[in-house]
């Protein structure tokens, strides 16, 4: 029965047209009336594009309706005609990324000659077709506000919901509680995330350059059923296109370290050098007027660092000493360590701060061409390239980790106006991802000791990320409502490999000298593995103008994610609940799932009698996806031989403790990995259900409020554990054959989270826009965030008993926007002549963005030796609270965390203190610019000097504490030991670069000039 619903789905998909929806496009929409109020039928409707001459004209309906669908974004007019009325113009509606713009007009009895003129009043900014909680990054945004580095993506905090856990990048930035795997990143509407993330794998900047967008739209909840791909926010990105008029710049922006303030971490180095340029030009206009356009830019990025300070801990000469006197054979570990630079509370371990240079070089370019067939044909092609190598700390003990990456995205569209009411868009996307990963420290294995900095191996890694999207998107408007038929077929795929892996773990000082390891794993180097699978996708929607004043948007999506296979038959699923093991080559990754069928419903009610300035809305619905493709791969590193071994009680009931080096007969290189990867093949998707409530109202100075409460339920989500743990009763493992726990994937965990949203806009009028969010909120789950990120539980029986606030709840959140034209100089308000004056008062702006958060919490965790535990897993376990023990002492950064506030278990319990008990500093900085434009020529063709401050108060940035203690065994008396590290902070939120948020104050200035 399965098969034929997928099979059905499936043909559906295929028949009907995007399951990415048309974010890229917008619409305008309304109804026509006359004095009285009756319904105007037959009234022509024309909508011209100002910046290229593009045409669209319909009728209204038989109730005075109507619906122009499948705009691009920019700026449009509109004219209305009908027998016996006077011609009715709007002149200027802007319209952005997803806008449904409704403009309910009423025309007046005259010569149809005649033409009367209104402008749109607040009202117009006010969404009345649906409940989705989002927001669109403008173009004055994109263009004016400050970034760090020139990531666009640092402008995703601007979106209602958004939290940065760290630098604002790709892979920090989540939305409503979810992962940042649950994110969907698109440009022009096919895919453009990394394929084996969601985010892209590397730190390449200008993967969207900021010349190349024209704004974006975050739709970070319930969004409509045309939207999906993902559980999460989805992230559509717009690329900019020509018009009838060349424009162009040029630009260099320079930062240098002689201008920026020393971070809070201090080196005893002096202040690396740090240089950066990103330069480039665009250029943009008419191949042939009114029908054919072009666009074109490229940005190049060239950064030298000295590196940015970074405190470790190493051991002391004494410890060396120590070392090479009790195990000589574990001193080469020791001796890789640098020289201690000051002493600690523990005299085997100094402190050391390390400065690794960070070069990095990046190229990136895109073109574009758009051309009009005729009346009813158009089309474009675009392509993006990003080229980068990066070199950043690997550690902080001075070692580098180098990237090589590359991205390359391209997309196809064709529309076609099949009639007045009848739409078609088809696209043809492609999207690769290339990333490079080497190190070289001397070390052929990881080492981990308590209390020291863990030391990193020599490895190198390749991944290679590629699909290929095919789009259909079908928009029929019948009468009061706008139909939407959609569908999406993707293949996404890739490649990797990597060199040997392994690490050796000892649990503390004493049990390092007595050569007694905790835990030691070895992985053999991957060949080359390639993973295919299929995503389908195909959609219902119905925006039905119920009344003039209530919109009704309801829809029902559907998605299909198949199980990957392997191109080389070369895997083998394990999971000990369907196959009792191994499953054998060539058995399928997991049961596929055929019913992920998705609802989608809201109401948008703007009542006649406040005049269209107030929207009521609500909504709800699901939304399904699966966790990131790296998750997945489980079974094609089990043909890659692993091995785990730990110390401690084993599964015959014997006690056996492993030194190093290991006899190379307990690590073999061929055949199955002797301790597998399981992930259970009952795998249903994960999906997010979501309701919404909101109050819209526009108030005066073109300006819109909005008051926002948003519910969230996760079910099935992504969530850690381990298998074949020790029976307490038997004292023996259910495979004995397998010698310890092993790490097991599942879709069984689920979250809640609950906010108070607050919103205020104001488009940019007079030359000043503002915007602003602010969001009281609590994420609860039981370690499973979402896609890709998960805690493992304390207690393996009881993943429900580790049901707290999330790893990343921050229950206070905010950004705020400013983009302000000065009213002085030729052309504004006080001076009108142009005389020297405007040379030193015109043409001035300030630009501000800030962005602000709450801490957020801290895992106390306690390492134990394994036969600690009855069931022999010590992995992520906690101590025991110490009652009226105050948990914090003074907040500052040398003693965020009070040792004394906990203590040990009983040998056999595990610990009472709760997850993510303690709560981290907090984070607010703001990023300012101040912009002095002169016009060389024409109101077109400026020089522009610009000088930004990013951090402009210096506020240090500080990171999490280190939150994790030790338990020693000595002479079979268990003590609790506080490593040197607990409890302090020893890095900033940002503690990769000086781009992004959370760093030091810096300064950047740039010269510009547009033509």
């Amino acid at each position: 029965m399965k098969r034929i619903v997928f099979v059905l789905a499936l043909l559906a998909c295929c028949l009907c047209p995007s399951a990415k929806g048309q974010i890229d496009r917008t619409e305008i929409n309304g109804t026509v009336t006359d004095p009285s109020g009756a319904s105007v039928a037959g009234a022509t409707i024309t909508v011209t594009q100002i910046d290229t001459n593009q045409i669209r004209s319909v009728m209204t309906a038989s109730h005075g309706e109507f619906s122009v669908s499948s705009l691009p974004i920019g700026h449009f007019s509109i004219r209305i005609s009908h027998s016996g009325f006077r011609d009715l113009s709007v002149p200027d509606i802007d319209l952005h990324a997803g806008d449904v713009h409704t403009v309910n007009l009423t025309m007046t009895l005259g010569e149809v000659n005649q033409t009367v003129t209104i402008q749109a009043h607040d009202g117009s900014q006010l969404d009345e077709s649906n409940a989705t909680l989002g927001g669109t990054v403008q173009h004055v945004q994109v263009s004016n506000l400050p970034l760090n580095g020139r990531n666009i993506t640092n402008l995703e905090l601007l979106a209602p919901g958004a939290i940065d856990s760290a630098s604002g990048s790709q892979q920090t930035i989540r939305f409503e509680g979810n992962g940042t795997d649950d994110n969907n990143f698109r440009l022009d509407g096919v895919d453009a995330g990394g394929v084996f993330h969601a985010s892209l794998k590397s730190a390449l900047r200008l993967q969207f350059s900021t010349e190349a967008i024209a704004e974006f739209k975050v739709d970070s909840g319930n969004y409509t059923a045309d939207t999906g791909g993902s559980a999460g926010a989805q992230v559509s990105l717009i690329s900019k296109t020509g018009t009838n008029n060349f424009h162009g710049s040029v630009f260099d922006y320079f930062r240098n370290n002689v201008f920026d303030a020393v971070g809070p971490i201090k080196s005893s180095n002096r202040r690396p050098v740090f240089q950066l340029n990103q330069f480039g030009g665009d250029v943009g206009g008419p191949i042939k007027r009114d029908r054919t356009f072009f666009f074109a830019n490229y940005e190049g990025f060239r950064q030298q660092l000295g590196g940015v300070p970074q405190n470790g801990f190493v051991p002391s000469s004494a410890f060396l000493a120590e070392t090479q006197a009790a195990q000589p054979e574990l001193a080469f570990f020791l001796n890789a360590y640098p020289h201690g630079e000051a002493a600690t509370s523990d005299p085997r371990v100094d402190s050391y701060t390390s400065v690794v240079p960070s070069p990095d070089h990046e190229d990136s370019g895109t073109a574009r061409v758009d051309h009009r067939f005729g009346e009813k044909d158009s089309a474009y092609l675009r392509y993006n390239a990003d080229y980068g190598v990066s070199t950043s700390a690997l550690n902080a003990l001075g070692n580098a980790i180098t990237i090589n990456a590359n991205m390359n995205n391209a997309v196809l569209e064709e529309e076609h106006i099949i009639s007045a009411t009848i739409t078609n868009e088809a696209e043809l996307g492609f999207n690769r991802n290339l990333y490079y990963q080497s190190q070289t420290t001397g070390l052929p294995i990881n080492f981990t000791l308590t209390g020291l900095t863990e030391l990193q191996e020599n490895y190198n890694k390749q991944q290679v990320g590629q699909d290929e999207n095919l789009n259909d998107t079908l928009t029929w408007i019948k009468g009061k409502h706008t139909v939407k038929f959609g569908a999406e077929l993707q293949w996404p795929w890739f490649y990797e490999a990597n060199s040997l892996d392994g690490t050796a773990a000892f649990l503390n000082e004493t049990t390092f000298l007595a050569d007694q390891l905790s835990t030691y794993q070895i992985t053999a180097p991957l060949p080359d593995k390639g993973m295919r699978k299929f995503h389908a996708a195909g959609y219902f929607q119905d925006e039905w103008k119920a009344t003039r004043d209530l919109t009704v948007n309801y829809g029902l999506r559907y998605s299909y994610f198949s199980p990957f296979t392997e191109v080389h038959n070369a895997e083998d699923p394990f999971d000990i609940a369907s196959c009792g093991g191994y499953c054998g080559i060539g058995t399928g990754f997991y049961f596929p799932n055929y019913l992920d069928f998705d609802p989608r419903l809201s109401l948008a009610w703007a009542p006649e009698q406040l005049n269209g300035h107030t929207v009521f809305r609500a909504g709800f619905g699901t939304f399904h996806g699966e966790v990131q493709l790296g998750d997945e791969d489980s079974p094609v590193v089990n043909t890659e031989p692993s091995t785990l071994l730990t110390s401690g009680i084993q599964s015959n009931g014997s006690t056996v403790i492993y030194s190093y080096p290991v006899p190379a007969a307990l690590t073999p290189t061929t055949g199955l990995a002797l301790t597998p990867r399981s992930m259970a093949r009952n795998h249903p998707d994960s999906y997010i259900e979501q309701w919404t409530a909101s109050i819209e109202q526009a108030i005066p100075g073109q300006s819109v409020l909005t008051l926002t409460y948003l519910g969230s339920h996760g079910v099935h989500l992504f969530r850690r554990g381990y298998t074949n743990l020790i029976n307490p009763a038997t004292g023996t493992r259910p495979l004995p054959q397998f010698p310890s726990e092993i790490d097991t994937k599942y879709n069984e965990g689920m979250s809640n989270f609950n906010a108070l949203q607050v919103g205020l806009r104001r488009h940019l009028h007079n030359g000043l826009f503002f915007g602003g969010n602010y969001m009281y909120s609590h994420a609860i789950d039981d370690g499973s965030v979402g896609a890709g990120d998960a805690d493992a539980p304390e207690n393996i029986a009881c993943f429900r008993c580790d049901y707290a606030s999330s790893d990343f709840d921050s229950r206070h959140s905010g950004t705020a926007s400013v983009v302000y034209t000065l009213p002085f100089g030729r052309g504004e308000r006080f001076l009108n002549a142009g005389t020297a004056a405007d040379l030193l008062v015109g043409g001035w702006s300030v630009d501000s963005l800030l962005t602000a958060r709450s801490g957020f919490p801290v895992n106390i965790l306690l390492s134990r030796p394994s036969s600690d535990l009855l069931d022999g897993n010590n992995v992520d376990q906690r101590p025991d609270v110490v009652p009226g023990a105050p948990l914090y002492l003074g907040h500052s950064i040398a003693h965020w965390l009070n040792p004394a506030a906990f203590s040990l278990p009983a040998a056999g319990a595990w610990g009472n203190a709760g997850r993510n008990t303690a709560v981290g500093p907090t984070l607010w900085q703001d990023d300012a610019a101040v912009q002095k434009t002169f016009h060389v020529g024409g109101e077109q063709n400026n020089v522009i000097f610009r000088a930004e401050s990013f951090n402009i108060f210096n506020r240090a940035q500080y990171g999490q504490p280190a939150s994790t203690l030790s338990e020693t065994v000595t002479g079979g008396t268990r003590i609790l030991t506080t490593p040197s590290s607990f409890g302090k902070i020893t890095s900033t939120v940002n503690s990769a670069g000086l781009v992004g948020t959370g760093t030091p104050r810096v300064l950047e200035f740039s010269l510009r000039i547009t033509y």
